[in-house]
């Protein structure tokens, strides 16, 4: 079993909806109908996490939409606006095979098939075509890869590691 973070974000507060409190979700999750089953909230607050109780919630074009237990007015709602909310990493959604959470990702050693280590992946950026792994590596600088199949070989989240055959010329050694 993987362990997962203490607490995964699953979006933002976005804008008020209404005058009675009503927030809509930004979510940072393929699973935005999660919401609607969510009963308790986190957000930080001086470094620690507070407990938000969810009224209610619905989806409205596409997004969801949360009443929280406390907050009556347009004003107190918009003190939440872009604060990020997150649930106890155990209320992750199991993912299809093949499918991984970035906190699975980031921080795994990300190596060649004939397995020439080329670093550690840093970071996920997200862009309309494919996504792409910034990879930070001693010998080679960094490296930005796109995510495709072409490229990305395995993946084994128990190791921490990501198997890869990069596009001859996209890796060059800085030595």
């Amino acid at each position: 079993m993987v362990s997962r973070p203490d607490y995964i974000t699953v979006g933002r507060f976005g804008r008020p909806r209404g005058v009675t409190g009503e927030l809509y979700i930004t979510p940072d999750t393929d699973f935005p109908d999660r919401f609607l089953d969510l009963f308790e909230v986190y957000i930080e607050e001086g470094g620690k996490k507070k407990s938000l109780i969810i009224e209610s919630a619905e989806i409205i074009s596409g997004r969801p939409v949360v009443k929280v237990e406390g907050i009556e007015s347009k004003e107190e709602a918009a003190a939440l606006t872009n604060l990020a909310i997150f649930v106890p990493g155990e209320q992750a959604v199991e993912l299809p095979e093949g499918s991984y959470y970035q906190f699975d990702l980031v921080g795994s050693t990300v190596k060649s098939v004939d397995g020439v280590e080329f670093g550690v992946l840093e970071e996920i950026l997200f862009y309309p075509a494919n996504d792409v792994y910034r990879i930070k590596s001693k010998d080679f600088g960094e490296i930005l890869l796109p995510v495709v199949d072409k490229f990305v070989k395995g993946v084994d989240i128990e190791k921490k590691e990501i198997i890869i055959e990069p596009p001859d010329g996209l890796i060059e050694s800085s030595s």
